[in-house]
């Protein structure tokens, strides 16, 4: 059989104009590049010339790389037109062979970054939850002249849920001396998620979005914002990504941190490695070739990763107007009358850089400003800032700088602002600076004169252990200065103890300094020990404490022994126990000759599914579990949480919101006449919901171990399917003609599909026995 080959040279003057012969014939071909399969097929074009034309992409994908602006009017690049590449047809075998210079091959992409996965539609239930905390305490135990009950406080967190939202209150409020007083409302808030549009959109309550060199504030208003977190598997930094060439069939591995992030073949040619999964800061990256001969080729690659950055596309914004809220804690509606508008956004332009604006004001206020982000390198990031402001006459101007910087375990971070002329932002414009005695001005939300901050991680000769130093210099709108140095050291020792020292000095203020040593001492998982020295103002303190911590699970146990002996001594115990309805803590304090008993009682009651639970606190999603029957251990996670209740619920908290929460039950208690659909359910709870997943086990279930025969006696053949009559369900028969059969009656008629297309029918009667397995034999099949 002759097979039909061609030998086409190279082209390098790519300066002549692309053939626009008509194209001719279409090939599906099997590509073969400098002899190796890519085990792809690519789509060509024979031309009536003889020659091979393909489009652009099409090439691409085959691990050819187009020059571009060479295709044709019909949109198709010739073969013979591409750098350094010959090839050759085989018509017999379908396959096409091209020998290519690295340089004229598409690099092969090998993309280490998580994927955006296929999760089921966040559900929303209809409930409420209400959050307490309250905490009690004493007077001075050994004083006649006072009373003994000092009184109770509450902090309260409510909410309530449904498909449309969730909106939340909070207060707080406190019980003494016979009546109940001190109430304060926190915050109202409706809020709104869609994990589509990544989007979140809120009324009432709330802090308005800013960047890094702007004040954002507490609004009563409205807000839409962009919000990343409706996706953990969506990374928002740009990601070092590299290249590299194999000249053979190799192994290629990557290793982030000496940590292996990607292991997989990788055919001869160019490759690109991008998105490798890295952590903020500097770090570094070896890439290992391996061929068939265990032969080694290692790079390694140092990179930075900034959360400065936004990708390349993406846009992060935050726009809202209301009323500047004041006094949070102290009143319950102080709002400045003024209505104001903010608005802020972030683009990724490239994944080198990325452009910020900022714009806020109202009334006689307006504010805006632009700045950028970019890289240094694979050491480090930096962003610039400017902003101006006018306002009752005044205009002013804002400057920010920042630079992250790190290299072989150094790591520096500096940042400067300063405000010029008559700078004001919103938070200036609408706070009521906080006045002494003597009408001194003792805090002022003006917007400070300058601030630099620097911070240094040092690294150090002896393994496992870091020092670290910081200055921070503020300037305030009244022109007080304050220049803070610090430093801290730690060391590991003994495998698990770890020896510390901080330190710290306001220069302008002699008085205040203060130096703490210390070792901390783990014994187990669960029970530590500490004690130090400190030195400050006050004098010399000598501190101890030995604690066991408390576990995340019902029946834990937890205390706390502290005493700090000096001039004044300050000598406490606390003991704390997780019910599965509850938290509760109980505490003793001295502190110099006063002495007082405190208590503590945090919990939650939730209203869903049709059931009120009284649990512990409730901070983002939960699920009302109905098993179906009582006593069955259910798991979270893998992790076992309790068992259902008389009516066969319970409610497992610590759920994710838009993220994947897997609850199963281990049915080795159920009864083994139970029938259960499944053991395990995914769940994707929306933004503090509540949901219910309901397993349906059900106890002496309408169904029955039967057994198959035909008029001989045999058993029926496994693999047979058949059907009750009137059911939806079908089943399937099994080895020794055995099936398990659901939906029966007291008397039930089957039909069973035979294998030489006809089928037979077979009756029976049933009787349900609680608490074992029915079992029925020798059904005749006719």
């Amino acid at each position: 059989m002759a097979v039909r080959s061609q030998e086409f040279p190279a082209v390098t003057n790519l300066e002549q104009p692309a053939s626009v012969l008509p194209a001719g014939r279409s090939l599906y071909l099997e590509v073969f590049i400098n002899d190796v399969s890519t085990k792809l097929v690519g789509n060509f074009i024979e031309m009536p010339d003889g020659g091979l034309a393909a489009a652009p992409q099409e090439l691409k994908e085959v691990g050819l790389k187009p020059p571009e602006d060479i295709a044709d009017a019909g949109g198709l690049v010739r073969l013979d037109q591409l750098a350094d590449v010959s090839f050759r047809i085989d018509e017999v075998a379908q396959r096409l062979y091209v020998t290519a210079a690295n340089d004229s091959r598409e690099a092969r992409m090998v993309d280490l970054g998580l994927r955006l996965q296929d999760r089921p539609a966040p559900q929303s239930g209809l409930g409420a939850v209400l959050n307490y905390s309250l905490f009690a305490s004493s007077n001075t135990l050994f004083d006649k002249d006072v009373e003994l009950f000092q009184g109770v406080s509450g902090g309260f967190d409510a909410r309530a849920f449904s498909p449309y939202g969730t909106l939340s209150q909070s207060f707080i409020a406190g019980y003494s001396d016979g009546r109940l007083g001190g109430f304060t409302r926190l915050n109202t808030t409706w809020s709104y998620s869609d994990p589509d549009r990544l989007m979140t959109y809120r009324a009432g309550d709330f802090i308005s979005g800013g960047l890094s060199w702007t004040r954002p504030v507490y609004l009563g208003g409205i807000q839409a914002q962009r919000n990343f977190h409706l996706r953990s598997d969506l990374v928002t930094l740009p990601l070092p990504s590299f290249g590299g060439t194999a000249a053979v069939p190799s192994t290629l591995e990557v290793y982030t941190q000496n940590v292996r992030t990607y292991s997989g073949d990788i055919q001869p040619g160019p490759f690109q490695v991008t998105n490798l999964p890295v952590f903020t800061g500097a770090g570094q990256a070896q890439v290992v070739l391996r061929d068939s001969l265990g032969r080694e080729t290692t790079a390694t690659l140092p990179f930075y990763a900034s959360s400065m950055l936004l990708r390349q596309g993406l846009l992060d914004f935050s726009v809202e107007a209301g009323m500047a809220r004041r006094n949070f804690g102290i009143s319950s509606d102080d709002y400045d009358g003024r209505v104001m508008g903010v608005a802020s956004a972030r683009y990724g332009v490239t994944d080198r850089l990325t452009l910020e604006a900022h714009a806020e004001g109202g009334a006689d206020l307006i504010n805006g400003g632009i700045g950028a982000a970019f890289p240094l390198g694979a050491y480090g990031a930096a962003s610039l800032a400017v902003a101006g402001s006018h306002h009752d006459r005044r205009t002013g101007s804002l400057v920010d700088a920042s630079v992250e910087f790190g290299y072989d375990g150094w790591a520096i971070n500096a940042h400067m602002q300063r405000a010029f002329g008559g700078y004001e932002d919103i938070a200036s414009v609408t706070a009521e600076p906080v006045l002494d005695p003597d009408d001194f001005t003792r805090f002022s939300a003006g917007v400070p004169r300058s601030v630099d901050q620097v911070t240094l991680s040092v690294p150090m000769p002896i393994d496992f252990s870091s020092l670290n130093l910081s200055y921070t210099h503020l300037k305030s709108a009244e022109g007080e200065n304050s220049q803070i140095v610090g430093l801290s050291y730690s060391q590991a020792i003994f495998k698990r103890s770890t020896l510390y020292a901080t330190a710290f000095a306001d220069l302008d203020d002699d008085s205040s300094y203060g130096v703490f040593a210390g070792i901390s001492i783990p014994f187990n998982d669960e029970i530590s020990a500490s004690t130090g020295v400190e030195q400050g103002p006050e004098g010399l303190n000598v501190t101890a404490d030995l604690a066991k911590s408390e576990r995340a699970e019902d029946g834990s146990i937890g205390w706390r022994l502290r005493t700090s002996e000096g001039e004044v001594p300050n000598r406490s115990a606390a003991v704390s126990y997780r019910a599965p309805f509850a938290r509760f803590e109980a505490g003793a304090q001295q502190f110099d000759k006063d002495f007082r008993v405190t208590g503590q009682m945090d919990g939650a009651i939730a209203v869903a599914g049709g059931g009120v639970f009284a649990t512990n606190r409730i901070d983002d999603a939960f699920a009302v579990v109905d098993v179906g029957t009582p006593d069955v251990e259910v798991l979270h996670q893998n992790r076992p949480v309790g068992r259902t209740d008389s009516k066969g619920r319970i409610l497992v908290t610590g759920l994710n919101s838009y993220e994947l929460n897997t609850v199963s039950i281990d049915p080795k208690n159920l009864p083994v006449d139970a029938d259960v659909p499944a053991t395990k359910e995914t769940v994707v709870p929306a933004d503090r919901n509540g949901v219910v997943l309901k397993f349906g086990v059900s106890e002496a279930a309408q169904a029955a171990l039967v057994t198959l025969v035909d008029s001989s006696g045999t058993p029926l053949e496994a693999g047979l399917s058949g059907r009750v009559d009137g059911g939806t369900e079908d089943f399937v028969v099994g080895y020794d003609g055995q099936a398990y059969i659901k939906g029966l009656g007291k008397q039930n008629s089957v039909q069973v599909e035979r294998a030489d297309g006809g089928s037979c029918r077979a009756e029976f009667p049933f009787e349900a026995a609680r608490g074992r397995q029915v079992v029925i034999g020798n059904v005749v099949c006719q």
